[in-house]
């Protein structure tokens, strides 16, 4: 992706929030859309079950309710949708399409979001 492509990308409105290593390093991101939609959600490996990804969704998730979202929506990668379950999404369909030549899937998911249970599961 090109400089001026990726700029165009997060210049829609969307917001796009970045975990950094104590260096300073970009280690994660998440890309939260004005319709709710979660456009990109990355976590290297290397920081699978650091608690990194949680604290982007959450934070993301916050964002969305004070922007008054209602619903949150995904198509997950097979890794991806666990962590989503886990945050409470409902998995609505499997989706296998072809990707330049290849076949491949993911999940659509969606969660509904409740100012007050939100608040309750972050106090937690």
């Amino acid at each position: 992706m090109t400089a001026e492509h990726f700029h165009a990308r997060v210049s829609d409105g969307r917001t796009v929030t970045v975990a950094v290593s104590n260096d300073d390093v970009p280690v994660a991101f998440i890309e939260l859309e004005a319709d709710g939609h979660i456009d990109c959600c990355y976590c290297p490996p290397d920081f699978a079950g650091s608690g990194v990804g949680r604290a982007l969704f959450r934070h993301a998730r916050s964002q969305a309710i004070a922007a008054g979202i209602t619903r949150l929506t995904i198509e997950a990668s097979e890794a991806a949708r666990r962590f989503f379950l886990r945050e409470g999404f409902l998995l609505i369909a499997r989706r296998a399409f072809e990707l330049r030549g290849v076949m491949i899937h993911n999940y659509s998911m969606e969660k509904q979001l409740d100012e007050g249970a939100e608040a309750q599961e972050a106090a937690l």
